[in-house]
């Protein structure tokens, strides 16, 4: 009988250890979110200092990649690869990076200069 009880503690202390796990992940995703939409018009307003090869560049420097082109199907199902526009580089530089990488490399590069943000 002892033992039986034993095992139902078992499972409700794994229950709550479970459940403790969901609340931190979730706790984690809610500050990530927060911090992002935080950092988005700063993102932006930082982003619009560059010009469209120097965001080519950052996105090479900092991710080793550029924006994955999209595609247009004609009728014929033939595939057009379509050009990145400007607001592509930057959509996807806001989306992969953090306000501090942005900042570090535009003052690195003297697209900003360090006291951009103290306005």
């Amino acid at each position: 009988m002892d033992f039986a009880n034993f095992n139902d503690n078992s499972d409700l202390k794994r229950s709550y250890e479970q459940k403790s796990d969901i609340d931190r992940i979730k706790t984690e995703f809610e500050e990530e979110d927060r911090v992002f939409h935080q950092e988005l018009q700063l993102k932006d307003a930082l982003l619009d200092k560059f010009e469209l090869d120097q965001l080519k560049q950052l996105c090479l420097d900092l991710l080793g990649r550029e924006p994955d082109p999209e595609y247009f199907e004609l009728e014929t199902r033939m595939k057009i690869e379509l050009p990145c526009y400007r607001n592509d580089y930057i959509h996807f530089i806001i989306d992969e990076l953090r306000l501090f990488q942005i900042r570090d490399y535009a003052i690195k590069n003297k697209i900003i200069s360090p006291g951009f943000f103290d306005k």
